[in-house]
């Protein structure tokens, strides 16, 4: 009983003292994404692209998937930690995500998608 109690407990520290471990805020996500090239694709597969976020808000997205390719532009800022996105095509309505970093470096949004910074030349 003690050992269930004292496993339970240990969970639970380690639960609440990893809760939000990783996010990034609006400086680190500036700091790492803005004027990079990014792959990014969905978790589940289905789509996947490159997004470029420009200096002062502008936003270059391709994407690609089973029978469709797009490219479209629109304007990305930061707000309260999150990364925000509208898009001229694809989705005129505001749509705002927050991201992690993986074991592995890359970016993980909550919207089910991964970003991969492309180093120049690769």
């Amino acid at each position: 009983m003690l050992l269930r109690l004292g496993v339970a407990l240990l969970l639970f520290v380690a639960t609440v003292g990893t809760a939000g471990a990783g996010e990034l805020t609006g400086r680190e996500i500036e700091a790492e994404l803005v004027g990079r090239q990014i792959m990014w694709w969905q978790a589940d597969g289905w789509q996947n692209g490159t997004l470029t976020l420009g200096p002062r808000g502008v936003a270059d997205i391709t994407i690609a998937g089973p029978g469709a390719r797009s490219h479209d532009e629109g304007t990305w800022e930061l707000r309260d930690g999150s990364l925000c996105t509208t898009w001229r095509m694809l989705r005129a309505q505001e749509k705002c995500y927050r991201l992690t970093r993986d074991d592995n470096g890359r970016f993980l949004t909550s919207g089910g998608n991964v970003f991969e910074i492309q180093e120049a030349g690769v």
